[in-house]
């Protein structure tokens, strides 16, 4: 059957390629182009009977799932995948089960910790931070979810890429922590000074953003202020 994948393009990640890439297209990108109309992206393709996954590939390097997807299922290494699901009558099947999580809380700062309170850090030092880290309390959570930060550069370019699951495990009522970090000790890396933002996905769908600055190494003066 005839299968339309389509993507809505926001204000919050201006896309410049898009792909459909999954088993179905021997996960090509080149393969699954998709066409801008007005601010929707589209491809259109036949699929057979059986369990298609993919995701989106937004320009060349970042890889997300489909928020209308609705039915979601792991590969052999654990990454969840959106699934077009199509019987022998040649129908599509849909999973009418509404899935919910809420973030009870966000917080951003330089260490992996439980510590309830924590105090925000929105400014951050080569020479004193060895990870900038955000934290995610989740409650609510049914069903299987995929959760992505996506980190860019002062100058907008696509940083690090970071993906885990989320349910709620069984008899379990506590809040879900998450934690997605830089880590600011990797010498084959280079981290440029300024403003970085970070956007948060929850199966491909974009839930918030928030920035913060990446300081260079700081001195003392002779008059013991801290310089930058």
């Amino acid at each position: 059957m005839e299968v339309n994948f389509q993507y809505e393009e926001q204000n919050h990640l201006p896309i410049e390629t898009i792909s459909v890439i999954g088993k179905f297209n021997d996960y090509d990108h080149n393969k699954g182009v998709m066409v801008k109309e007005n601010n929707k992206w589209t491809f259109k393709c036949d699929l057979q009977a059986g369990e298609h996954p993919y995701k989106f590939l937004i320009n060349g390097e970042l890889k997300l799932n489909d928020p209308a997807a609705n039915i979601y299922l792991p590969d052999d290494n654990e990454e969840l995948w959106s699934i077009v699901k199509i019987n022998e009558n040649d129908q599509r099947l849909y999973n009418n089960t509404q899935y919910t999580t809420h973030i009870e809380k966000y917080n951003i700062g330089s260490a992996v910790s439980e510590q309830e309170n924590i105090v925000n850090k929105k400014v951050f030092n080569m020479a004193l931070d060895k990870k900038i880290v955000t934290r995610f309390q989740f409650t609510n959570v049914t069903g299987l979810h995929t959760v992505t930060t996506a980190w860019y550069t002062p100058v907008g370019e696509l940083f690090q890429v970071t993906e885990n699951n989320l349910f709620m495990p069984p008899n379990s009522k506590e809040p879900i922590m998450l934690w997605f970090w830089i880590d600011l000790e990797d010498n084959t890396r280079k981290y440029p000074f300024g403003t970085w933002t970070m956007k948060f996905f929850i199966d491909g769908e974009f839930i918030l953003e928030d920035q913060f600055r990446l300081l260079q190494n700081s001195v003392y003066s002779s008059q013991g202020e801290m310089r930058y």
